[in-house]
């Protein structure tokens, strides 16, 4: 199978308010974690979504990142969500799609199957035209005065045969595919796919939120195992007190702009963290 990436939106038609179509959840953890791979599997069956065990993959990503890191300067403050380390974080999430991208999980629309008679598509995206092992130059130059007498052989032969049989030939029904019940289901799934990953710093995480977030792919990120950061008190700003309204108001829409996280008790068994990630997905996906 071939798998590309699709063409991104044009920033011009989309809206303000970006809003995820698809949903990756990406299930963070140790691999001292008992019971990971098990929450993994059963979340993704619970989602009817497939599941890609990423840990090798981030790793490799991450530690092509990191060379030269010691002999680039930190930045100071690294911008918002930056590492401040110097590690590469462009080629992290350069990486990171690309290897995500050839699973055929992230984009299933742009696989197609490879032809038997495909030739070799050259570096800059187009087929390559090479010439037969047998013969050089003249013999290619012969095959193509061969093939061009024989479409007007052809051509000559539909013009004989009178109009209707030319009409025949050019208004043939072209055949129509239905997609199953399956692929229907697939499609209308917001729930993309299920990745592991071992536990993030907050510059991957931002890395692959913006490299999915291109095509309109949120990331619902659920860590297990790990002590949850207390969060920083600032003081509320007059003008937003405004767009609080009542207290019973209903759930904030996410957003492609956002973390998205599903906090979990890591003190419970396996079970209640399973119905706890997908009770806490689906009340994201389903809004």
């Amino acid at each position: 199978m071939l798998h590309r990436l699709p063409d991104k939106p044009d920033p011009s038609s989309t809206p303000s308010l970006r809003t995820p179509s698809k949903y990756l959840i990406l299930i963070t953890a140790s691999t001292l974690v008992a019971g990971k791979v098990q929450i993994a599997k059963s979340v993704a069956a619970a989602l009817s979504c497939p599941l890609f065990q990423g840990d090798s993959l981030h790793d490799t990503s991450a530690k092509a990142a990191s060379v030269g890191a010691s002999r680039r300067p930190a930045v100071d403050g690294a911008g918002e969500g930056g590492s401040g380390s110097g590690v590469n974080e462009e080629r992290y999430q350069r990486m990171w799609l690309s290897k995500m991208t050839r699973t055929g999980l992230l984009f299933p629309e742009e696989s197609r199957p490879v032809m038997s008679n495909e030739g070799f598509s050259g570096f800059g995206g187009s087929s390559s035209t090479s010439t037969s092992r047998r013969g050089s130059g003249s013999s290619v130059a012969s095959e193509a005065s061969e093939a061009s007498g024989s479409v007007a052989s052809v051509a000559s032969s539909l013009m004989s045969a009178g109009t209707s049989a030319v009409a025949k030939f050019v208004h043939k029904p072209v055949p129509t595919f239905t997609l199953s019940e399956k692929e229907k289901e697939r499609i209308a799934n917001k729930a993309l796919m299920v990745v592991t990953h071992p536990p993030l710093e907050a510059w991957h995480k931002e890395a692959i939120r913006k490299a999915v977030g291109e095509y309109s792919i949120g990331v619902i990120f659920v860590p297990l195992g790990e002590e949850e950061e207390l969060p920083i008190l600032k003081p509320l700003d007059p003008r937003t007190m405004m767009s609080f309204g009542s207290f019973g108001g209903g759930k904030k829409t996410k957003t492609l702009d956002e973390e998205i996280l599903v906090s979990v008790d890591n003190e419970g068994n396996v079970e209640d963290i399973i119905e706890d990630v997908v009770s806490g997905v689906r009340e994201i996906i389903d809004d």
